[in-house]
């Protein structure tokens, strides 16, 4: 069972960043202890947006710091954010990161996963979502973006989509599972 032995924050910034001692004891005796930074930030939504009869789906475009000094490149990635305080459920959490970020309303809400994105470093959870919006009905204008953000709205066919998954193209890993999961319902697994 493991056992709690420390928390240290190191740094707060966008949540804290603690470094965190474990000891688990395992079933034959041996005994190992733990210690990484992790940053525990918040839990999370992710929601891919798509059009089942126009056949698209609504994606964003931001610069991120990471992907851009590794390759120099701005990936794109699924409307992603934080759950507010505010938020009265992780769906409200969707479709008001849908709006902020897309401009767009939800419908048909699907819970695909609930997931450690990054488990050896991050103390959050992401809630993945399908759900639906009408393609041609999302307004870039009336989006409320935070101050940091400068999101660009990317509308892309099923066809386009499946080609950079096939091409191995998609580097976010939100994005990447998503797509799977519209892969899987749209020839029906």
């Amino acid at each position: 069972m493991p056992e709690l032995i420390r928390r240290t924050s190191l740094l707060e910034i966008k949540g804290q960043i603690e470094e965190v001692e474990v000891r688990v004891v395992h079933e034959d005796g041996r005994e190992h202890i733990t210690a990484d930074p992790v940053w525990v930030y918040g839990d999370s939504i992710a929601v891919l947006a798509y059009d089942p009869t126009a056949k698209t789906v609504l994606l964003v475009k931001q610069l991120r710091v990471a992907p851009y000094i590794m390759e120099e490149e701005i990936i794109l990635e699924a409307c992603a954010g934080g759950i507010e305080i505010s938020d009265l459920s992780i769906e409200e959490a969707c479709k008001r990161e849908a709006q902020e970020e897309l401009g767009c309303q939800l419908t048909n809400l699907q819970k695909i996963a609930n997931v450690f994105i990054n488990p050896a470093r991050l103390a959050e959870r992401a809630h993945f979502f399908l759900a639906e919006y009408t393609s041609g009905d999302f307004n870039v204008e009336s989006r409320n973006l935070d101050d940091d953000e400068d999101i660009e709205v990317v509308e892309l066919s099923f066809e386009e989509l499946r080609s950079l998954y096939d091409n191995q193209e998609i580097r976010c890993p939100r994005l990447f599972m998503l797509t799977q999961a519209l892969l899987l319902k749209s020839i029906g697994i």
